[in-house]
């Protein structure tokens, strides 16, 4: 179930204190439905070793294996494998991690229990389990008023629309964005209630919800981000660049380019 925070949870624990400490290389690598060996190789590598990606692009895969065969050797390691769908991907990769007894760990998200029961049949499979409509409130007023405290007015309406979020985290982060930035008024809560009725909360779904509240002159910086591949950070100044040169945001002389844009990134 895509939405429960698996990704979030990963980055936690790979940015932990006590992996930081207890392994001497950390890597991270986005799967997803689609993908191509020599690609995970180099966001392996480039997450191991912060060199650029210009460097490895002219790597042939055997080279690229080799190299990080040889940068994990009797080393221990921590490696984080995001949006795995098919254990086809483990297989491709797993030749290239040493098995040098070193305590090494290799970490999966998926939303497929399968892949991981066939990669590891002694590994430990771990299910995240959904929100409570009370934890669903709770994250709710914290992302829409911080640490203030929500309106009464607010409340009722408030906890029909966190019961609607279905117990997932990432619905919740989607409707409290809009929540946050439209006027605080009980009828435009009541509009957003009103709509979540017809929604079965999927990525897609979300998207749709959020992209429907957006003021019309930012629905098209929304929908430039089809244009870019799926899982890939987007450096900001790049996609920023991007708007003003398509004409969706106007940039004046001599003006930053971060502050013609304001907070339209975030």
């Amino acid at each position: 179930m895509p939405g429960l925070g698996k990704t979030t949870l990963a980055k936690k624990l790979y940015n932990h204190s006590s992996v930081l400490n207890h392994f001497d290389k950390r890597l991270w690598c986005v799967v997803s439905q689609t993908y191509e060996r020599k690609r995970l190789l180099i966001d392996i590598l480039h997450s191991m070793t912060n060199l650029k990606v210009d460097k490895f692009l002219e790597m042939e895969v055997a080279e690229l294996g080799e190299n990080l065969y040889k940068n994990l050797k009797e080393r221990r390691y921590f490696v984080v494998m995001d949006d795995i769908w098919n254990v086809k991907a483990w297989d491709d990769l797993k030749m290239y991690f040493p098995k040098d007894k070193t305590r090494s760990r290799i970490l999966f998200t998926s939303r497929n229990k399968e892949v991981a029961s066939e990669a590891s049949s002694d590994g430990i499979i771990n299910e995240l389990p959904f929100l409570t409509v009370d934890e669903c409130w709770d994250l709710l007023q914290q992302k829409v008023f911080g640490k203030a405290l929500c309106p009464r007015e607010f409340q009722d309406v408030g906890k029909q629309i966190a019961t609607s979020c279905k117990g997932l985290p990432l619905a919740v982060a989607g409707i409290a964005a809009v929540l946050a930035n439209m006027e605080k008024k009980e009828n435009l809560w009541q509009e957003v209630a009103a709509s979540l009725s017809s929604y079965i909360f999927k990525d897609q779904d979300i998207l749709e919800l959020s992209y429907k509240h957006l003021p019309i002159h930012l629905k098209p910086c929304f929908l430039y981000f089809s244009a870019f591949e799926e899982d890939r950070e987007i450096p900001v100044k790049k996609l920023l660049s991007l708007w003003i040169s398509e004409g969706f945001i106007q940039k004046k002389r001599g003006q930053e380019i971060r502050g013609c844009c304001g907070g339209i990134s975030h």
